[in-house]
């Protein structure tokens, strides 16, 4: 069964991948990639980003792989400030 903070964690991470979604297909439709949009900013990145993290979140994280992944995730998302 799921908790109730896994419910959160993958409606939230289902939201951004949605976000997501749209900013790629809006892409495709101005037939485009400018470095003023989400995409060609790296925003959609981040969302889908934050998404996979989201959804690591809310897995158990048993394998090996999947801890390496949720890592670099992380590292992605919270770059070290200088």
């Amino acid at each position: 069964m799921i908790r109730n903070e896994q419910v959160h964690l993958l409606l939230a991470a289902a939201s951004a991948a949605s976000a997501a979604t749209n900013d790629l297909v809006e892409a495709c439709r101005d037939d485009s990639i400018s470095a003023t949009s989400n995409v060609g900013a790296g925003e959609t990145l981040t969302a889908l980003a934050d998404a996979m993290r989201l959804l690591l979140d809310a897995t158990s994280g048993e394998t090996e792989g999947e801890n390496q992944l949720h890592g670099a995730v992380i590292r992605f998302l919270d770059p070290p400030s200088i």
